[in-house]
């Protein structure tokens, strides 16, 4: 690439590069600077009113002369791009009629283009290699350090967008011509940029059980579903359960284990310490089996259900949630019997099942817990309220 071309990456970071020199956003520069240029960029083609540009960097901000501000920014703006390619004589941004706008005779890139150019090729002549190369080139959501910005907020959406698209046409292409490690790669990079996308961790999983790498399925499953739990309060859908049934079930060699081995693996290994805490998914199946069982045993058994609550009007920040959900879960682990199971079914709610309480006992050994828990955290800004209820028999023919 000439040297004489500015290059601009907005994906994942804000910087520009001339010759042997950069600059970026993360630096000590100034944040306003780099929003007007940002802005500039995004609307090159076109002059922007002084007017306009301040309704849109200033939008939340008092300014007693806003137009003399916005001219101290611009010539500092200048300053800093001449400082960038050494020659005073590039004019990089133009004025004219109170407007501004970029240049249009200056040599430059944009990662953005580019991307946009990709995307067009991989979908219009399906073009995988053009897919590839977009897929590397985007490094991170659109001006992710502006990302607060109104303006930006429907740019970064556009080209997220394009790269889900992308990563759902590229990677079952991947996928079937058996490049197992080229998808686990674009995969994990995806879900670093956008770690809540749960097609794309059903895709990592699906390459992962062709590799046999079970024990790594079942590690992003778990992430996956304590992602999900926490920031939306929702399970993982019904195919990411079964690939993690098959994760936990499958053998791709077919080998006949012998019951000493069967037994083996089915017994918990190290220290048993208190109550027993597993996956949502496989607690509602032990529920089921518990409501078969009970119809002809005629076993009672319960269920309490754990609710974090704020202790004022107003909304628990996140954080503080899931730290209260983290040392509720510990706290519930060692002070339930051995015999009990405990699940999160959602970002507040833990279920638990007392197999050998009655209503009474249930009700105390809730009580008792939440009790011992609030003495321990008496700062917390959430307390517990439980629910007991009966587990209901299951009486379909």
């Amino acid at each position: 690439m000439e040297s004489n071309i500015l290059q601009v990456r907005m994906f994942g970071t804000f910087s520009m590069a001339y010759a042997d020199r950069q600059i970026s956003c993360t630096g000590s520069r100034s944040k306003l600077l780099w929003n007007i240029l940002a802005c500039l960029l995004c609307h090159r083609d076109e002059f922007i009113s002084t007017e306009d540009l301040i309704s849109v960097i200033w939008k939340h901000e008092k300014n007693d002369n806003p137009a003399g501000a916005m001219r101290t920014a611009i010539h500092r703006a200048r300053s800093m791009l001449n400082e960038l390619t050494g020659d005073a004589a590039i004019q990089f941004l133009l004025s004219r009629n109170g407007g501004y706008r970029w240049n249009p005779d200056v040599k430059m890139t944009l990662d953005t283009d580019e991307f946009e150019a990709l995307c067009i090729r991989a979908t219009e002549q399906d073009d995988l290699d053009a897919g590839l190369a977009a897929l590397e080139l985007y490094d991170g959501k659109f001006l992710p350090l502006q990302s607060s910005e109104m303006w930006v907020m429907p740019i970064q959406t556009y080209y997220h967008n394009l790269f889900e698209t992308l990563i759902d046409r590229v990677v079952p292409v991947l996928e079937k011509s058996g490049r197992y490690s080229e998808g686990i790669r674009i995969c994990r990079k995806a879900l670093q940029i956008d770690p809540y996308s749960e097609k794309v961790y059903q895709h990592l999983m699906r390459m992962l059980l062709v590799e046999n790498d079970r024990q790594e399925v079942v590690r992003v499953y778990e992430e996956m579903s304590k992602l999900l739990l926490s920031t939306f309060g929702i399970m993982p859908d019904q195919e990411s359960r079964a690939l993690y049934r098959e994760a936990l079930l499958s053998d791709k060699d077919h080998t006949v284990i012998s019951p000493e081995v069967a037994q083996e693996q089915l017994t918990e290994q190290g220290e048993i310490n208190g109550a027993l805490v597993c996956d949502y998914d496989f607690f509602r199946m032990m529920y089921q089996a518990q409501a078969r069982t009970i119809v002809r045993s005629g076993q009672v058994i319960h269920t309490a259900l754990l609710t974090l609550k704020s202790r004022s009007s107003r909304e628990v920040p996140a954080k503080s949630l899931a730290l209260a959900m983290d040392n509720l879960e510990k706290h519930l682990s060692r002070s339930l019997r051995k015999g009990d199971v405990i699940t999160r079914c959602s970002a507040s709610q833990f279920m638990v099942m007392l197999p050998s309480a009655n209503y009474e006992n249930s009700c105390k050994v809730c009580q008792r817990c939440i009790a011992v828990f609030e003495r321990k955290h008496p700062h917390s800004p959430v307390y517990v309220d439980y629910y007991v209820q009966p587990l209901i028999p299951s009486t379909r023919s």
